[in-house]
């Protein structure tokens, strides 16, 4: 078998570097799973927040497997409306501001989200292998009433995950979360040059704050389709009519149970242009036009009944205007 050198540089790293450090998760006490370590006596298999996901059933994928541990119901992230959340990442939890409540203690290293270890550990070779992150949101704070197709990517930062402290800018169309409080979750899947594939989910409890009265909401969201420029695999120009405009789900990929992504392993998806995800703050998630958009509806049933000769009183029961 034929190893490129990356990928033998990633073997000798892991073997010299101490696992705790390997990997990276979104870190605030808003998380589920915040205080899960390796010792947990709930899982059979090593399933702190910086473990990736892969090849797992749905219960082990969904939430990271945390829903059994929620967050203190006074814990939320706050989102602003047209700002920026600032999140923080790291290897271990000891790298963030949250040490105190880390099993290996304070090992921050400035903006470095890996301290004593290289990039290679959150499987970068350099910034520019970096494939870029998102926040998701739904409008829902229950989560048993939750399901995959209801996240809705908000913000992505395609320099994600080279810095402890990533900035994500809010849409300042955000509405306000009913009572309170919206459920969230942060993605990423890294480049196929350094390590093993996988993806990351980490959810967290979140409001917005600052809406505008009148925002609007979000649209449905839809699965993203490959569209952008890959050099890598042969394409050297976008196919914008292959784009997936409009709110977008996060990628779930490569696992047992519940994909909406079926790349190839050495192809996976992104949080970049490649699938339309443009850095910063997604402003097409917004049903902006709902009353132009429901007076065009209401004229074309007319038409409808027209062409047809189907009564409006008809349509009206079968279409919702």
């Amino acid at each position: 078998m034929i190893y490129s050198v990356t990928r033998l540089f990633f073997i000798v790293v892991v073997v010299v570097v101490p696992s705790v450090y390997a990997h990276i998760a979104f870190w605030h006490p808003s998380m589920w799973g915040f205080n899960v370590t390796d010792k947990d006596p709930a899982y059979s298999y090593d399933n702190r927040p910086v473990v990736p996901l892969a090849r797992m059933t749905f219960n082990e994928w969904w939430f990271h497997n945390h829903l059994r541990y929620p967050p203190h119901p006074n814990d939320v992230f706050e989102l602003p409306a047209g700002k920026a959340a600032v999140a923080e990442l790291g290897c271990n939890k000891g790298a963030t501001t949250w040490w105190n409540s880390s099993e290996g203690g304070d090992v921050r290293q400035g903006d470095w989200p890996c301290p004593r270890s290289t990039s290679v550990q959150f499987h970068t070779t350099g910034i520019d292998d970096v494939k870029g992150c998102a926040l998701a949101i739904v409008y829902e704070s229950d989560v048993s009433k939750i399901k995959p197709e209801d996240f809705t990517v908000f913000s992505v930062n395609q320099t994600c995950v080279w810095h402890r402290f990533t900035t994500f800018q809010v849409p300042a169309d955000m509405p306000a979360c009913p009572g309170g409080k919206c459920t969230c979750a942060w993605f990423w899947i890294h480049s196929p040059d350094s390590g093993s594939e996988q993806m990351y989910m980490n959810a967290f409890q979140c409001t917005v704050a600052g809406s505008k009265h009148d925002a609007p909401a979000l649209m449905k969201p839809q699965v993203a389709r490959r569209c952008g420029a890959d050099p890598e695999h042969g394409i050297t120009h976008p196919t914008p009519s292959n784009c997936t405009h409009g709110a977008k789900q996060p990628l779930y990929w490569l696992q047992d149970e519940g994909n909406n992504m079926f790349e190839d392993y050495m192809g996976p998806p992104f949080y970049n242009d490649l699938y339309d995800f443009k850095d910063g703050a997604q402003n097409d998630i917004f049903m902006k036009n709902t009353k132009n958009a429901r007076a065009f509806r209401k004229e074309a049933l007319y038409a409808l009944t027209l062409y047809f000769g189907i009564t409006s009183d008809f349509m009206g029961k079968k279409c919702a205007l």
